[in-house]
Parts: structure tokens; sequence; C-alpha cells
């Protein structure tokens, strides 16, 4: 999943080429805050040294909220349905 959203991101990928219309930037938003949050899911997860305070918590939990204002703006476009097409068969498109 999170290939696929930094591709979107570059616009460097078979999902660019297959999506109807230009990038919205919802769309690119929920891309980013994808890659940023699962990121930083893997710091707090692995690495102990690097502390948690308050202030970034809230940070990652106001990306969540404009992720979800964004997704909710562009979910019936047909640039979401490719999106969410390409998450679902992403390691078949990454062979062809």
């Amino acid at each position: 999943m999170k290939d696929v959203c930094k591709s979107l991101i570059r616009k460097d990928s078979k999902i660019v080429k297959v999506l109807p219309m230009p990038i919205e930037a919802e769309l690119a938003s929920v891309a980013s805050a994808f890659v940023d949050l699962q990121e930083a899911r893997h710091k707090a997860d692995y690495d102990f040294s690097i502390p948690v305070n308050r202030v970034e918590a809230l940070q990652k939990v106001s990306t969540v909220k404009k992720a979800f204002a964004d997704w909710a703006v562009i979910r019936k476009s047909p640039n979401a349905a490719a999106f969410l097409t390409a998450l679902l068969l992403q390691k078949r498109w990454a062979k062809g």
C-alpha cells in the first residue's frame, strides 16, 4: 500500500498512467498521509530511542482527520476507484 501511495505522489507509476483524470490534490493528500502515518507508526513500534510527545501525536491525529475529510471529497471520483484498485492489485501490477 505504501508503495502505491508513494508512486501516486511521485506521479511515476502505472497507476498514474491509468488514472482517468489529473490527480486531485485531495487524492495526493490521502496518499501522502498514508505514507507519513505508516512511517510514524513503524518508528513508534520499532524505534524505542525516539520519544513520542503529545504535540507530535496530536499532529498525526490532525493528519488523519484531514485525510478522511479529503477522502470524503474524492471518494466517488474515477481516480479514487483507480486508486483503490491499485491498492487491491498492487502485487499483480508490480509484476506486469
